[in-house]
């Protein structure tokens, strides 16, 4: 978990204050060619998923932050909106044709947060299969997946005071070389979570100096239009005590040159 806080005071409504965290995930589909097996319609079989990014030091519990997962598949599959209330979060299927599925993140009731759209497309084939061969025996096997997975993560703009303390205890923590375990399995399919990706310390500190560097512009940049909204109200202001005096002075005017005046028609 990644925080930037200016000032860590909560307001009426429960919301921490001039404070960003950010919620790495890891998203993405790991597909298996299966051989003989395999028939006209159905020659790889695939995971879709969402996950924590492990990495040398700490896993996230997802089920502190996420109330569920909606995958939304190709029409041609049958349901193919599948709803996971509880991790891990995927989807397993059999198929032969790559598409672009969508992924929809519901958070925690006490987070009171959008839901967080992301898009994946699935892929089947290597990127540099040869061109010149249909046959998908000729360039793959059976134990070796092509894994499309992407690192990303999810900025939560003063969150609720709960739901940020809910996602700085969602970490286990491995410590003596003992891995505190998470309370559901990385993957229900061990083939697949045996290739999940890892990010070292290396990457996540760049990852952390990015993220830092993006929300200490993002903060600026709000506290920049903040105070140019401020000074614009002042300025209507002005410009309305201003109008009403003058409009006052008018009345006053007018009152004070035909107050004694009179006359008759004939």
């Amino acid at each position: 978990i990644i925080i930037l806080t200016m000032t860590m005071t909560t307001n009426d409504v429960g919301r921490i204050e001039n404070t960003t965290t950010c919620l790495p995930i890891a998203y993405g589909s790991i597909a298996f060619y299966l051989g003989k097996k395999s028939d006209e319609y159905h020659t790889h079989r695939w995971t879709l998923y969402v996950r924590s990014p492990d990495n040398q030091n700490s896993s996230f519990d997802l089920s502190r932050a996420i109330s569920k997962v909606v995958f939304q598949l190709h029409p041609s599959f049958p349901q193919p909106t599948r709803e996971l209330t509880e991790p891990p979060f995927e989807v397993t299927e059999t198929g032969w044709g790559e598409f672009e599925a969508s992924i929809r993140i519901v958070w925690k009731e006490i987070a009171d947060e959008r839901s967080t759209i992301l898009t994946h497309g699935i892929r089947l084939y290597p990127n540099k299969a040869p061109a010149t061969s249909a046959d998908p025996s000729a360039y793959m096997n059976t134990s070796v997946p092509v894994v499309a997975e992407k690192y990303d993560e999810v900025v939560f703009t003063n969150p609720k005071a709960i739901f940020h303390q809910s996602l700085l205890y969602g970490h286990t923590i491995i410590k003596d070389e003992q891995q505190q375990q998470l309370p559901y399995p990385l993957s229900n399919e061990p083939s697949v979570s045996q290739h999940f990706r890892t990010y070292g310390d290396e990457e996540d500190v760049k990852v952390m100096i990015a993220a830092k560097h993006f929300l200490e512009g993002e903060l600026r940049s709000v506290k920049d239009r903040l105070l140019r909204v401020d000074a614009e109200l002042d300025e209507v202001k002005h410009a309305l005590v201003a109008t009403k005096d003058g409009m006052e002075a008018k009345a006053a005017l007018a009152a004070a040159g035909g107050g004694g005046s009179g006359g008759s028609f004939f």
